[in-house]
């Protein structure tokens, strides 16, 4: 008797022409992308510059006479002031140099109005310690990344002014 030939037939895959499971995913997931990427080129947000509140003076100290201690001295003695503003000490270190005999105020901001000038901050701090007007700067930072609104290099002339904020506390 003849064998009979194996029938083997090639199964075929049929493929749906739905997109299945796999298909919607990708779908729903391209649709959400580019929701989300017109609605956040579309949304249009304003930049908030967080100014200081007016109450609140961000200084620098920096010790420009040499005596160890100078800074955190006048750091002292400013907090302890009776001062209507609060001050923020925001760093205090060594200047480059040794050799300033006078203490300087540097204005970091400068005035907000047109004509320019010292600011607030900068005209009241040379104030309370006592500073005449040849010793106040102004000297803007470009990178101003503590946002520094003052900063006071101490000269040798530093005992004057604890003298002066002390006088002012009692």
């Amino acid at each position: 008797m003849p064998a009979k030939k194996s029938s083997k037939r090639k199964k075929r895959i049929k493929r749906s022409k739905s997109p299945g499971f796999t298909g919607w995913a990708i779908i729903f997931l391209s649709v959400f992308i580019v929701v989300f990427v017109l609605s956040m080129a579309l949304t249009t947000s304003e930049v908030s510059v967080s100014k200081t509140s007016p109450g609140i003076i961000r200084l620098q100290l920096l010790n420009g006479c040499g005596v160890n201690g100078a800074a955190e001295q006048i750091a002292k003695a400013l907090m302890e002031s009776q001062s209507t503003m609060l001050f923020d000490i925001i760093d205090k270190s060594n200047a480059k140099v040794y050799n300033f005999n006078k203490t300087l105020v540097i204005d970091r901001k400068g005035s907000d109005t047109e004509s320019g000038g010292f600011s607030g901050a900068a005209s009241y701090v040379a104030r309370l310690l006592n500073i005449g007007s040849d010793q106040l700067l102004i000297q803007k930072l470009s990178d101003n990344l503590l946002d520094i609104d003052v900063s006071i290099i101490i000269g040798s002339d530093y005992k004057l002014i604890l003298k002066t904020l002390t006088d002012e506390v009692e």
